[in-house]
């Protein structure tokens, strides 16, 4: 184990992310010893995980959920904020000695929880809790196939997912993407499947960011089909990453649109991947427009 780094407890409110920035957190849940960090969680976040029956989901939602107190704490360890004018993710992988940076007690101090309430029902998107506060910065947390993500920025909802590109049943390509984008797709794909699948898996990746905004209408991955992604960039440009083995520091950015019937939403896109996994993140731009 490492030299720990300490915080005063409960003394957050000079500590805050840089407004602007948006950092993203990967770790693998295969590399964690789950006897070892589940003490890392609050009372209200050890009884979610014990409810998880699945044994490989309840170890990626346990990386997932360390991923976003590292970067919480972390951004802690920085007294000062300041203002970007550009929009770059910032990508770390992280490992348990990363995790190790910080003692116990300060993971516990800090819950990722759902927060507030939509209408009567309970929200299910994620929020910071630090020393029983709700915290201002937004958090999203991804996994897939054993690899958890977490992004965190101050000032701008952001949401991240991450997904496998790998074959899937005719259903999903049927259900889950407009006409519009299956023509893209084939477009694009010049009759490769493996080309086509990671094609596929990015635009949902792209899709269920979008649904994490909380600006669409669609309430589950089940309505997609009615959320089209538009002014997708050039391909040569995001399929750098389909040779990539592992995952470069580097994003590449670009800015599209997210169409829901007759609402349109501006939204800026960092994508990165590698020859099986995509990973995207999201914030919007302008809002939403009619």
């Amino acid at each position: 184990m490492g030299m720990q780094h300490t915080v005063t407890p409960c003394e957050a409110g000079q500590y805050s992310a840089f407004r602007g920035d948006c950092t993203v957190a990967l770790l693998d849940s295969s590399e964690l010893r789950e006897d070892e960090y589940t003490h890392f969680l609050s009372p209200a976040e050890r009884a979610k995980y014990v409810g998880i029956r699945n044994q490989r989901r309840r170890s990626e939602w346990l990386a997932g959920r360390l991923a976003a107190k590292y970067l919480f704490l972390s951004h802690m360890q920085t007294s000062s904020t300041r203002w970007k004018n550009e929009w770059k993710p910032v990508l770390t992988m992280l490992s348990s000695e990363d995790l190790d940076l910080y003692s116990p007690w300060m993971y516990q101090k800090v819950e990722v929880l759902p927060v507030g309430r939509v209408g009567k029902k309970p929200n299910p998107y994620l929020g910071f809790i630090w020393c029983d506060e709700k915290r201002p910065e937004s958090i999203s947390v991804s996994h897939t196939n054993n690899m958890s993500c977490a992004c965190l920025t101050f000032g701008c909802a952001t949401t991240i997912d991450i997904e496998s590109a790998v074959p899937r049943v005719s259903s999903f390509y049927k259900n889950s993407f407009t006409e519009v984008e299956k023509a893209w797709v084939s477009h694009y794909g010049s009759g490769d499947d493996g080309r086509a699948n990671w094609l596929f898996a990015l635009l949902w990746t792209l899709k269920e960011s979008a649904l994490k905004l909380e600006v669409v209408h669609p309430a589950s991955v089940w309505q997609l089909p009615q959320i089209e992604i538009e002014a997708l960039p050039d391909l040569d440009d995001v399929l750098q990453f389909r040779s990539d083995t592992t995952f470069g520091v580097d994003f590449f950015r670009f800015k599209a649109r997210v169409r829901e019937q007759h609402s349109v939403m501006q939204v800026q896109v960092a994508v990165t991947g590698t020859r099986t996994l995509i990973l995207s993140v999201m914030q919007p731009v302008s809002g939403v427009t009619n």
